[in-house]
């Protein structure tokens, strides 16, 4: 009798046992097309921050190089030179515009309005003279206030002007 049984449950087992299909879905985006483009865009995202990451560990080499260059005793040297240079310039100039007592020292053979010096310096021009009242200021378009002094400095495709009063800095 189990032996009956277990060929009944057999057939039983058999007719009642259905078949299904078979289903594949592939789980990555870019072969289903599900979220395509948000797998896309993370892509692009981790590339970008590597790339910037690359950017930045090259740049910080860069800086680090030219650190070590400006570090060098002949890079200390000549840094120090033209600082002197300048500073002994700028005297220079400061002399000629106040001189001795606050006067600008072009004031005694200079009328207004002349050219009372000029020098290039590092590929910039620069004038000064003592301002005239007949004629308008190059920044404001008003009249020129007397006792003035204009520093015209050009270069580079820029203007600047520097009005200066003269006779003031008596000490």
């Amino acid at each position: 009798m189990t032996k009956n049984v277990f060929i009944l449950s057999i057939l039983l087992a058999a007719c009642s046992t259905h078949a299904a299909e078979i289903q594949h879905s592939f789980s990555s985006p870019a072969f289903s097309g599900v979220g395509y483009s948000s797998h896309v865009l993370t892509i692009k995202q981790l590339e970008d921050q590597q790339k910037d990451k690359n950017k930045a560990a090259a740049d910080a080499i860069k800086a680090k190089a030219e650190a070590a260059a400006a570090n060098t005793p002949q890079a200390q040297f000549t840094a120090n030179l033209q600082s002197r240079i300048y500073s002994q310039l700028a005297k220079q100039i400061t002399d000629s515009l106040f001189g001795t007592d606050g006067v600008p020292a072009c004031s005694n053979g200079a009328s207004a309005g002349q050219t009372c010096g000029e020098t290039l310096i590092g590929g910039n021009t620069i004038t000064w003279r003592l301002t005239d009242p007949s004629r308008t200021s190059l920044d404001t378009g008003r009249p020129e206030v007397a006792g003035m002094i204009l520093i015209d400095i050009q270069g580079n495709g820029s203007h600047t002007w520097m009005y200066v009063p003269s006779g003031t800095f008596g000490f």
